[in-house]
């Protein structure tokens, strides 16, 4: 039997639909990160921000050159509806967390930041979702639908420890967000690069650490995640608290692995693994 990538007890969303966005603006952030903001003036577009890790499925154009073809319909049958598109036409579909939502007069805006790599071997930019951030235009068409959010420490009397690689850090900034006053949490980030870091704001007590990949010519060249779980293996984990692990697969997988081990009930634990290294597009399983 497969191994299970995610937690299975996602909040997810009623009444939802697949809809259509656009391109707001871009802008580069860092060495890894590209963040593009989408959204949508038209009075019949529905959102409703719950906050944490909220995630949604992106439909991207197969063809920048041609108009942008949506399975369109509610949640129910929407992959259905998508295989049934001529191939010339079936969008991409890439799976991303919210970095930050808020509603204007204009309408609702959504900051959805994109992980950047190069592949070692050839150089290039990796992903379908990078290559697509990065060419992104304001105006540049494409679809969303909403799939709620994973982190649920609702039942955890104790601390919160949060462990992430790249792909997770958006993600994580929607969770402090969200976190609220009185509680406590400790984060283990790991990034590429030094200018990766970026200040994290929130109602919550929180002890980060971050860690640099390329600091460190131990883990320069190792599998994403490799140092965050050394540095949580350092931890002693509180039994009563809830720890949440996001990013690459293997990664996710023995963060979990750790936290049974150290007595926390697998209501108590919450993981999703992004991607793997054979396939580094973001991906997400709601189960």
């Amino acid at each position: 039997m497969a191994q299970a990538l995610a937690s299975d007890k996602a909040v997810r969303p009623t009444d939802v639909r697949v809809q259509r966005l656009w391109v707001v603006r871009t802008e580069r952030l860092s060495s890894s990160f590209v963040r593009v903001t989408i959204g949508s003036n038209e009075a019949d577009f529905e959102f409703a921000s719950v906050g944490y890790d909220q995630w949604l499925r992106l439909f991207l154009p197969v063809d920048a050159t041609a108009p942008l073809a949506l399975p369109h319909g509610d949640c129910e049958g929407w992959y259905s509806r998508l295989l049934a598109m001529p191939d010339h036409t079936r969008p991409l579909v890439r799976n991303y967390t919210v970095r930050d939502a808020r509603q204007s007069e204009l309408g609702w805006e959504i900051d959805i930041d994109f992980v950047v790599h190069r592949s070692a071997t050839t150089g290039l930019i990796e992903g379908v979702g990078a290559n697509w951030a990065l060419n992104a235009q304001p105006g540049s068409p494409l679809g969303m639908l909403d799939q709620g959010r994973i982190f649920a420490p609702e039942d955890a009397t104790g601390s919160v420890v949060i462990v992430a690689d790249e792909s997770g850090l958006p993600g994580v900034e929607g969770i402090l967000r969200s976190l609220a006053p009185g509680a406590n949490a400790t984060l283990l980030l790991e990034v590429p690069h030094g200018d990766d870091v970026r200040a994290l704001s929130s109602n919550a007590t929180i002890d980060v650490e971050w860690i640099i990949r390329s600091d460190s010519p131990t883990h320069a060249h190792a599998l994403a995640g490799t140092a965050a779980l050394e540095r949580l293996d350092a931890l002693t984990l509180d039994p009563t608290g809830y720890v949440y692990a996001v990013g690459e697969a293997s990664f996710v997988l023995a963060a979990r692995k750790r936290a049974q081990h150290a007595g926390l009930p697998k209501g108590a634990i919450d993981f999703c693994a992004y991607w793997r290294p054979e396939r580094r597009s973001l991906r997400r399983r709601a189960a």
